[in-house]
């Protein structure tokens, strides 16, 4: 039985990669959605190819400007939220702590975590109680990995944000969590690996299951956290990467 029928659900960042999948995956469990992606080819591929129960907006997530006209097209809608998901994110070229410019910073960490934080901000007050809140961070956010400092610091914040959301919205029965993917098959990884093979092949030796993982395995579990199977967790997180930073 579906898991989602005739509930709404806005996903930032849904057209590509893990927000794609996750998409896909509401769509298919029955919800109506309203997904920002970057490009207008992106918009119309989405909707030429999911449908009409999903309603794409071009956007740029860290955009103060877009994040309130994402919340005039929900609101327009008529309808409540009942599942938010926060997940556009970026990365830049690995750069060290030295090597980083103002500008390299704000373009990461101002999608990461400030544009996150906002799109919360605007979205909170119309999620129906009881509604849930996905935020997708990484496992990155738990180490150090060389020349990804901003990326990584801001993962973090996106983690610690999953809390505090749960302490500010339970008295209107609102969960919030995190899911942190480890290594994924999507064009972002690609990037990450230089599109190398060799690099792959070795980032997939470091995961105990032997494999990088599919966008189709996150996005189950930000399912199960979006959903009734997950009614009494709260403010956890999730991580869905092999066992790769578990052991």
């Amino acid at each position: 039985m579906p898991q989602l029928t005739g509930q709404l659900a806005v996903v930032t960042g849904g057209t590509s990669g893990i927000g794609r999948a996750i998409t896909e995956r509401f769509l298919a469990e029955g919800a109506d959605l309203i997904v920002t992606c970057a490009t207008p080819e992106s918009a119309e591929a989405t909707r030429s190819e999911l449908g009409d129960r999903v309603t794409v907006m071009v956007s740029d997530a860290a955009a103060l400007d877009d994040l309130d006209r994402l919340l005039a097209l929900v609101t327009a809608s008529g309808r409540t939220v009942d599942v938010f998901v926060a997940n556009a994110a970026r990365d830049v070229e690995a750069t060290s702590i030295a090597a980083m410019t103002p500008e390299a910073f704000d373009h990461v960490a101002g999608l990461n975590f400030r544009g996150t934080f906002f799109a919360v901000q605007r979205i909170a007050p119309l999620l129906t109680d009881g509604g849930r809140v996905v935020l997708i961070s990484s496992i990155a956010a738990h180490n150090g990995g060389s020349g990804h400092s901003v990326y990584n610091a801001s993962k973090s914040a996106v983690r610690s944000l999953a809390r505090t959301l749960t302490s500010e919205l339970s008295g209107r029965g609102i969960r919030a969590n995190v899911v942190s993917p480890g290594p994924t098959a999507t064009a972002g990884f690609a990037q990450f690996t230089g599109h190398s093979k060799a690099v792959e092949e070795a980032v997939a030796a470091m995961v105990p299951l032997g494999r990088i993982g599919r966008p189709d395995e996150v996005a189950a579990a930000v399912l199960f956290l979006a959903s009734d199977e997950s009614s009494f967790v709260a403010g956890a997180e999730l991580v869905v990467d092999g066992g790769m930073s578990q052991v």
